[in-house]
């Protein structure tokens, strides 16, 4: 009997394990692919302004809030994956 208990808390613990795990993944990959959407759009910002004759301060204008908005989120997402994956 005490074996068929340890297995199942020994599953128990793996599972937790591997959720923390994809959890911490999870918010990390987030954080990465906010990031990641931020470069793209002020790339796109950038060369739209160039292409199209617009003037870059306008048109970054009316986008600064949503970058502003995916850039900290994305770096407080890495962050909060960083120390959640050392506390682990």
């Amino acid at each position: 009997m005490q074996s068929s208990r340890s297995s199942r808390d020994r599953r128990l613990i793996y599972r937790i394990e591997v959720e923390k795990e994809f959890t911490n993944g999870f918010i990390l990959g987030l954080g990465i692919g906010l990031v990641a959407i931020f470069i793209i759009s002020w790339a796109s910002v950038f060369f739209l302004s160039a292409i199209s004759g617009i003037d870059y301060g306008n048109l970054l204008s009316v986008f600064i809030y949503p970058m502003l908005f995916m850039l900290g989120s994305g770096i407080s997402l890495i962050v909060t994956g960083f120390i959640r994956e050392s506390d682990s």
